[in-house]
């Protein structure tokens, strides 16, 4: 993959995550205005009521920005997030082993230390990523050209969006299971150093007890 595709496929996944934030926070803000809605009908008078559905109104400008402007907006905010979060689960499995070693051999040392350690490769990682997708603010040049995209293609880019977070979450889980095989090796090496020394200490007693 050329880094012109890389880029263009973070891109669409951090497009779709957006869209699926926005998706959800619809959803739930139309159940708060629904119950709010059913408690000022049942604890205020109408004129309470349309007083307050007229000073919402009002704020839907502002709340329109608030919630879905691209730059700095609730929802591209949870998008940046949440991107970097599935994207940094695929490097993370390498951060797990490092635990895991570092964990073998001096323990639970200096938790800053070991932050320090687990961080580098997922750090390194994401160079690339920011590079595609957040440095100078490139995403929104992607967003124009996606907007423009059919349903097709938003389809399309939702389920890979999908596989994509779903990816993320396994290799989670592969780099705990790595991180605890690196542990169990290390281990059963020191059990089967110590049944070789065990049994090289009882053969020399039994080779003594057979001269006496």
């Amino acid at each position: 993959m050329n880094r012109s595709r890389f880029a263009y496929f973070l891109n669409a996944i951090h497009y779709c995550i957006w869209l699926n934030d926005i998706k959800l926070g619809v959803f739930l803000r139309k159940f708060s205005s629904a119950f709010i809605s059913l408690v000022l009908t049942i604890c205020f008078t109408k004129k309470f009521k349309r007083r307050q559905e007229e000073r919402m109104a009002k704020m839907q400008k502002i709340m329109n920005k608030f919630y879905y402007d691209k730059e700095v907006g609730y929802h591209i905010g949870w998008a940046h997030h949440w991107f970097g979060y599935f994207y940094s689960c695929y490097s993370g499995v390498l951060s797990f082993i490092i635990f895991g070693i570092i964990l073998h051999f001096w323990g639970m040392i200096n938790r800053f230390v070991i932050l320090f350690f687990i961080g580098i490769p997922i750090f390194i990682c994401f160079i690339p990523a920011d590079k595609a997708v957040f440095s100078n603010d490139i995403y929104l040049k992607y967003f124009k050209e996606f907007e423009k995209e059919d349903e097709q293609w938003h389809k399309k880019w939702k389920r890979r969006t999908w596989l994509f977070c779903i990816g993320g979450c396994l290799m989670t889980i592969v780099g705990v299971a790595c991180m605890w095989v690196v542990l169990l090796m290390w281990s059963l090496r020191k059990l089967s150093l110590i049944y070789e020394l065990f049994r090289y200490q009882f053969q020399n007693q039994c080779r003594k007890l057979g001269k006496w």
